[in-house]
């Protein structure tokens, strides 16, 4: 059986190995390789040519700041790189773009003297780079072409960090608590004259709508000028959660009634429908409200028919609250004292005078 395979895979290659031969046998066949090898032929030629010539390319090289002290902090952000246009023959050329170029690399202590500040023209960036480049290589253009170091020795302030946001939830959910970010304050760093008065900073602006969960977002905090701001991000928290709805008996207060008189409410209670967090369900109780009727709606002229209630207390947490009714009948009563009967008395017995 072995035999059998060997042979037939033998006898395929043969047939493949003749097919080859004979369209490599065909004139056709011929002359598109003769073709092709003067094409290739042509092709080293011209590279060969345009290695001599000069080329023109840009590159992108990454700025590193080297030997800033342990107590300096940057001000402003550096870019992370320069575009660098750059001439040169093509061999040149050819082991820039194999090898790459060097970091431009700025060495803080030989060009700080002792302010808040320097700057590099195009002439001493050109100097930095000329240390990585061919003495052929011709710099034809850099962008930037001024770079800005802004710095501080001062140790910094702690100042507290406020979240600026607005938050929406899908109707089967609530907002649970406040907007809260994983720390409280940030350092600034500056001029003493700039920290002095700075009591907050604030989180850039944001907006999130429909929520139906809690949501942790990265927020960047707002720049202020010629300050540092450390962590210049915060890792902001909007809990959610979804509500339920709570149904209570509520007894009804009686408020600004004056001495001597009463006012009685019928019925005496209410019932009151919630929505809230479900994780406060258990907490709230017919003692989380105060619904009231106000003796002082009385003193018009015309009495009214029935007394409005007024939710006097309510969780902060709970949503639409629904009374079953937003009115009652009531009676008032004047509560007469015994002196009062008594001068009632002696004035009815007091024999007229003639």
């Amino acid at each position: 059986m072995k035999k059998n395979i060997s042979a037939r895979i033998a006898t395929r290659f043969r047939v493949i190995a003749r097919k080859i031969a004979d369209t490599f046998r065909q004139e056709r066949t011929r002359e598109l390789f003769t073709f092709l090898g003067f094409v290739l032929l042509s092709l080293v030629f011209w590279f060969m040519q345009g290695l001599n010539e000069e080329v023109e390319s840009s590159f992108k090289i990454p700025v590193e700041l080297q030997n800033l002290p342990e107590k300096t902090t940057l001000i402003n952000d550096l870019p992370t790189h320069v575009e660098v246009r750059i001439r040169d023959k093509g061999p040149v050329m050819l082991g820039y773009a194999i090898e790459g170029l060097n970091p431009l690399r700025i060495n803080f202590q030989e060009y700080d003297k002792g302010g808040s500040s320097f700057f590099l023209a195009l002439p001493q960036l050109e100097t930095i780079l000329r240390k990585s480049l061919r003495p052929t290589t011709t710099i034809l253009s850099v962008i930037p072409d001024t770079l800005k170091v802004q710095y501080t020795h001062n140790a910094g302030k702690r100042v507290k960090l406020v979240v600026r946001g607005k938050a929406s939830t899908t109707p089967q959910c609530v907002l649970s608590g406040p907007m809260t970010a994983e720390i409280d304050s940030v350092m600034v760093y500056g001029d003493h004259a700039l920290l002095k008065h700075l009591k907050e900073v604030y989180t850039t602006e944001f907006e999130a709508k429909r929520l139906s969960d809690t949501l942790r977002t990265t927020v960047r905090i707002a720049r202020i000028p010629n300050l540092r701001i450390v962590p210049d991000q915060v890792m902001v928290t909007i809990p959610v959660e979804e509500i339920t709805s709570k149904l209570l008996d509520i007894p009804i207060v009686t408020q600004s009634v004056p001495a001597g008189w009463s006012l009685i409410t019928f019925p005496s209670s209410v019932q009151l429908s919630c929505m809230m967090p479900f994780s406060k369900f258990a907490s709230v109780n017919e003692e989380s409200f105060l619904l009231g009727v106000d003796f002082t709606d009385l003193s018009g002229r015309t009495p009214p028919a029935k007394l409005g209630i007024k939710v006097l207390k309510a969780p902060d947490f709970v949503r639409n609250i629904v009374l079953s009714r937003d009115s009652v009948d009531y009676i008032v009563e004047h509560k007469r004292s015994a002196f009062d009967l008594q001068a009632d008395t002696a004035i009815v017995s007091r024999p007229d005078t003639i």
